[in-house]
């Protein structure tokens, strides 16, 4: 056969993809576990209850999964019922969902329970009852998950209530959970607890049991402060159930045989709008597309292990496998070595030439990794140092020099992380990356019309995260589908907030505004104003706005200013003495003495700029 042309495509297409989510990475199985019990139903001051809430929450997650990660599965089990309706007859739990795909379907459902007021028919259909186990609830949970016919990455496990201490009475009820607990721990089913209620402890029996998930060497088991607020609930939720899927992993070496195992992670990634699909016009089903490349004289199928790549050299076609293809880019086996370290001072913000990941230490990989992960950011962070090291994430990419900042973990005041701790890994620049900038140099304002700007830029200051803008084209995309799926008259509208609230502003800045504008551009010039309109009837010159005496317009004969001007080169360039009538350009000049007889405009503004003593502009 004739071997193929050499294409590098493929290879860089690998490297592209490099940072992207694994297609291996598989689905996520999420149980909502709440508590049905009758402390759940009692309202607050605002007239919402813990239950209400909870169901919120479930909602919304749905509404998240269905954008983020359609594949993941998804089920509701309420405890604390008086009836019983789920596959093993556990006593006083119902299935409210199964274990499936969020859809229209389950967000009405869960809709059509929110709407009651006060949920007047749930004594009815489902019933309170304090005859249960937590233990027990667990164990179905842990069934729903190994029933499931699809395979799960992970296992986890959404536990809402408010009753801090549900068997007090019973020290055989809560070993059995604590026990169950250990079960679950070796079966990989993650519990979080999303605790309410301010008089909730969890130390009464919930600390003891997430500690026994987590393991007593994790941090992950500590609990925040318990909330009582939908919006602090619904951050924590999407906190635990957000994606920490690893990119990769591979091994740290420390030198000679020291070495410990972490995993990468992107922590930003860009969203986008869903590609179209094509689909089946009879049956509605999405159309896969397969290739398949031929023998160009038999006809027949070739394998991907049929196929090779050359390359001309000396009129000669070198042929080489895939295999062999791959391994021409294979410089070292995937890994972070050490090469020394560098104070942080010495990591710029100009280093950061392309997106930077995130290491964690990984216990699978290398057993031991957390602790001596630990003890390496610790000690970076007391001497004030970056390690620097030689950076291989994939077997087919190109080694790289990286500065691993270091980062503490950071805690809001509920107790709720909001950086993890480990290290980011930032590329250091070539030689050849960076380049010197040839930056004109530009005219400064005086001391009065700065400290004016920074009045201004001091008063609309405000605390960024990225979190608090959202994508309006995104978000729009999302509702309209919404709306169409739940069959809502209209879709939700959704605020731009990346447009500038220009009212809140100018209610903020009050007089800092006019201060500016009076300190910066002169008299009688307001940005954004429309210009004249040059037909018509002309208006008065000696007209005066007793509203407004700065809009006052000045006579057009008027050259006064330019005596000024010569005060601020700046203002002069705003003043812009080419758009000066050839009248006012002569009269000006005849005022000092400097005669105008046969010259043009251009001659004119020439002797108005070697008169004032000022460079002429280019």
């Amino acid at each position: 056969m004739d071997p193929a042309a050499w294409d590098d495509g493929d290879l860089n297409q690998d490297e592209e993809l490099e940072f992207q989510e694994p297609m291996w990475a598989g689905r996520d199985g999420l149980i909502f576990l709440i508590d049905a019990s009758k402390p759940m139903f009692v309202e607050d001051d605002s007239g919402s209850s813990p239950f209400r809430i909870s169901l919120q929450c479930c909602r919304s997650t749905m509404l998240n999964k269905i954008v983020s990660s359609e594949r993941d599965l998804m089920g509701v089990v309420l405890f604390g019922t008086d009836k019983t309706t789920n596959k093993l007859d556990v006593p006083h739990i119902y299935v409210l969902q199964d274990l499936q795909q969020p859809g229209a379907d389950k967000i009405k459902q869960l809709e059509t329970i929110l709407n009651r007021p006060k949920f007047d028919d749930f004594e009815n259909k489902y019933g309170h009852s304090n005859d249960f186990a937590i233990s027990d609830a667990l164990w179905l949970c842990q069934q729903i998950f190994a029933d499931s016919p699809l395979k799960l990455s992970s296992k986890k496990i959404l536990l809402f209530t408010n009753t801090d201490n549900p068997h007090g009475g019973s020290t055989q009820q809560q070993h059995r959970a604590r026990r169950k607990a250990a079960d679950l721990c070796q079966v990989g089913i993650d519990v979080e607890l999303l605790h309410m209620g301010r008089d909730f402890d969890p130390s009464h029996f919930y600390k003891e049991l997430i500690q026994t998930i987590k393991g007593e060497d994790s941090d992950d088991w500590r609990l925040p402060n318990p909330s009582t607020r939908f919006e602090e609930l619904t951050a924590r939720l999407y906190r635990k159930d957000h994606k920490k899927r690893s990119v990769g992993r591979i091994p740290f070496l420390l030198g000679g045989e020291i070495k410990f195992g972490v995993a990468i992670y992107n922590l930003v990634r860009q969203t986008t709008v869903p590609k179209k699909a094509s689909l089946d016009k009879n049956t509605n089903e999405p159309v896969k597309s397969t290739i398949k490349k031929f023998h160009a004289d038999t006809g027949e199928v070739l394998l991907s292990t049929e196929l090779n790549k050359y390359q001309e050299f000396g009129f000669k076609k070198i042929t080489l496998t895939l295999e062999e293809t791959r391994n021409l880019r294979k410089m070292m086996d995937p890994c972070l070595k050490l090469l020394g370290f560098k104070p942080v001072s010495k990591v710029k913000i100009h280093h950061h030439v392309t997106p930077s990941s995130f290491i964690y230490p990984d216990e699978g990989l290398v057993e031991g990794s957390r602790r001596l992960f630990a003890a390496l950011l610790d000690r970076c962070v007391a001497k004030k140092v970056v390690p620097i090291c030689i950076y291989m994430p994939r077997s087919n990419s190109t080694p790289s020099l990286v500065a691993l900042l270091p980062q503490q973990e950071c805690l809001d005041d509920a107790n709720v992380q909001l950086l993890p701790p480990g290290f980011h890994v930032v590329n250091l620049p070539y030689a050849e990356d960076i380049r010197m900038l040839n930056i004109d140099s530009s005219i400064k304002g005086n001391p009065e019309q700065i400290e004016s700007a920074k009045a201004v830029v001091k008063k609309l200051r405000f605390g960024y995260s990225p979190y608090k803008f959202d994508n309006p084209k995104l978000q729009t995309h999302w509702s309209n589908i919404e709306a169409l799926a739940m069959d809502y008259n209209e879709p939700k509208e959704v605020p731009d907030l990346t447009v500038p609230d220009h009212e809140y502003m100018a209610n903020k800045l009050g007089s800092l505004a006019k201060d500016f504008l009076d300190h910066v551009y002169i008299a009688g010039y307001y940005p954004g104003d429309k210009p004249k309109a040059s037909g018509g009837r002309k208006r008065a010159s000696n007209v005066v706005d007793n509203d407004n005496p700065k809009r006052t317009p000045k006579a057009a004969e008027d050259t006064s200013d330019m005596k000024a001007l010569a005060l601020d080169e700046w203002l002069l360039v705003m003043f812009q003495v080419e758009k000066l009538k050839v009248d006012q350009l002569k009269a000006y000049l005849q005022e000092n003495g400097i005669k105008v007889t046969g010259l043009k405009k251009a001659d004119l503004v020439s002797k108005v700029y070697q008169q004032l003593g000022i460079d002429e502009p280019n």
